[in-house]
Parts: structure tokens; C-alpha cells; sequence
């Protein structure tokens, strides 16, 4: 595999000699180094069930021991099921696949009953189709590296509250990871629990999306602080019944959290001309704005901890 991580380092050192907006273009080595592996063509596309699915996830449980930031380290094993469409998209029967979360704890002193704070991004996407790769750059290789910013963020600044960040498989197959989480947790058994979700958090060129505070409105000044002096324009919306088909509401992993009572925020871009093509490559990505919407989603992380006692709730009964 060919990389071009040490010139692209050298790029963004060079926008963070700048200093404009108190650093905000720098992102870390191993972040940047993530996204592209996992966006390369060496990974197939990471479709759920398949070879360079397998490889991603071995890929991203090595950088996770690697950064050391967890108390534990976990991959689960899950079964589901994808449904089998004829031409006329009709159901004709049922696929019977596999597919695994990994799950990175960071435990505080709190004996596993204080407020749980669950970041999740999803590392599948659709893989081969025709010959051609689908490497899913903005989703969701870009949230997925993202991760481990924050983890390295509480591992310098270690959190007041306990830290589950979770790599999800098979998002595109109907949020199934999402689901396979909350199922084998038992939603929890009533601890309280927000979700931060990251999903296509880099193809932009300034604009990055909060979705949640209609359902939790006290969310928006905390989000607000989370934005500022980041250097991009964070926005508010695609939350409500109202937006229609562009509510992202029920549209990536949150929506599990969210149909189960648990309160959730989502940063995101608005779908663009790469969305779910073969165009969607790390070539392609805006890398100044990706440091920046890190940068960002770090913020809000770890504002969130320090909040989480007003916006953790149980799940539903």
C-alpha cells in the first residue's frame, strides 16, 4: 500500500505554522494516518462480512492498542441479518451475516454507575460493486479516525465520567452494529447514557452540522461553545419532523440510541456529490476543514463529559 501520510503531515504543519484560529488546522499523526489507511484501496471498501472488512477491523484494533488509552479493549461478535431484493426491490429472503463492534472503555473511579458517555462512528461501508471500490472516505473513514482524536484527547485529559468509544460495523446494513450494541448491553440496564455519533464529518469546505438539540434543546448553547474558534460555521438542524426526508434523525447509529430514549447528538455534513460513489476518496477530502470539524467534535466531547450529568438519560423500559 502506498501512502502519501508524510507529505500531507508536512501540508498541515505547514497551515498550523499559520496559527490562524488558534491552531485549528492541525490534526494528529495518527488520526490523519487512519483515515487514509482506512479510505485506501487496500481495504476494499470494508463491507460488512468481507475480507477488507476483516482487515480494517484488525487495522483498527492494532492503532487502538497501540495508543493505549483504554482500560479495556473489546471486539464483539455479532449476528444479523440483511434482507435479499429482487430487481423490483422487492424481498425475496434473508442473508444471514456477521459482524463486529469494537469497543474501547475508558473507566473512571464512578463503580460503572455514574453517566455513561458513548461516542460511536461506524467503519463499514458498501465495498466492491461492478469492479469497482467504494473506500467511503467521508463515510465513514473520517469519523472513524476522529475517534481516536478524542480517545487521545481523555487519554492527555482523562474525563470525569466514564468513555465507551465504539467502532461500529455494518451501519449500511440497517444500523445493525448500533443495534447488536444496545441488544448485548441490555440498553444499559437503566445507567444513564448519551450518544455522540460521528458520521461524514469532512467533505466540506466550511460548514459542519449539529443534529440533536430539537430533541434536546439545552444541547445548542453547549454545541455553540463547542464550535467557537474552531475556524468553520457550525450549524444547527436536520433534526426535526419538519425537515422531512432530511431529517437525520433515524439516518445513522444515533437513531437506535435515539428510538430507544436515549439522548444523542450528531455532527455531519450535508450529502454531496461523493456521497455513496467511487469518488468518495481521501484524495478528494478537504483536509484543512477535517482538521478543523476534529478539532471541533474533540471540543464538544469533552464538553459533554463535563456536562453529563444534565444531558445522560436511561433508556426507555
Amino acid at each position: 500500500m502506498t501512502f502519501k501520510f508524510g507529505l500531507l503531515a508536512a501540508s498541515l504543519l505547514a497551515l498550523s505554522a499559520c496559527k490562524q484560529a488558534h491552531d485549528n488546522t492541525s490534526v494528529s499523526d495518527r488520526t490523519l494516518r487512519v483515515f487514509e489507511t482506512l479510505a485506501s484501496d487496500d481495504m476494499a471498501g470494508r463491507k460488512a462480512g468481507t475480507g477488507g472488512n476483516r482487515k480494517a477491523r484488525e487495522f483498527l484494533v492494532a492503532e487502538a492498542k497501540a495508543l493505549n488509552a483504554f482500560d479495556t479493549l473489546d471486539v464483539a461478535r455479532f449476528d444479523f441479518e440483511r434482507p435479499i431484493r429482487n430487481e423490483a426491490r422487492e424481498v425475496i429472503g434473508q442473508e444471514a451475516l456477521v459482524g463486529y463492534n469494537i469497543e474501547g472503555l475508558i473507566d473512571t473511579d464512578d463503580g460503572d454507575t455514574g453517566p455513561l458517555l458513548v461516542v460511536t462512528a461506524h467503519f463499514d461501508h458498501l465495498g466492491e460493486r461492478d469492479g469497482e471500490i467504494y473506500n467511503g472516505a467521508d463515510d465513514n473513514a473520517s469519523g472513524s479516525a476522529a475517534l481516536f482524536a478524542i480517545a487521545e484527547h481523555f487519554k492527555a485529559a482523562p474525563p470525569e465520567h466514564d468513555v465507551l468509544i465504539v467502532w461500529l460495523d455494518a451501519e449500511e446494513m440497517g444500523l445493525s452494529g448500533a443495534k447488536a450494541l444496545l441488544d448485548a448491553r441490555n440498553n444499559f440496564k437503566g445507567r444513564a447514557v448519551f450518544n455522540l455519533n460521528l458520521d461524514m464529518i469532512s467533505q466540506n469546505e466550511d460548514e459542519l452540522y449539529f443534529a440533536g438539540s430539537y430533541h434536546t434543546p439545552s444541547l445548542k448553547p453547549l454545541m455553540t461553545k463547542a464550535g467557537e474558534g474552531t475556524g468553520l460555521t457550525l450549524l444547527f438542524g436536520h433534526d426535526s419532523p419538519e425537515d422531512g426526508a432530511n431529517d437525520w434523525t433515524l439516518q445513522s447509529d444515533h437513531g437506535v440510541f435515539h428510538r430507544r430514549g436515549i439522548p444523542f447528538g450528531y455532527f455531519g455534513v450535508e450529502d454531496h456529490p461523493h456521497y455513496h460513489q467511487t469518488t468518495d476518496e481521501f484524495d478528494t477530502i478537504p483536509l484543512e476543514f477535517y482538521a478543523k470539524s476534529v478539532r471541533t467534535v474533540v471540543k464538544a466531547a469533552s464538553l459533554l463529559d463535563e456536562n453529563l450529568d444534565e444531558f445522560a438519560r436511561a433508556a426507555r423500559e
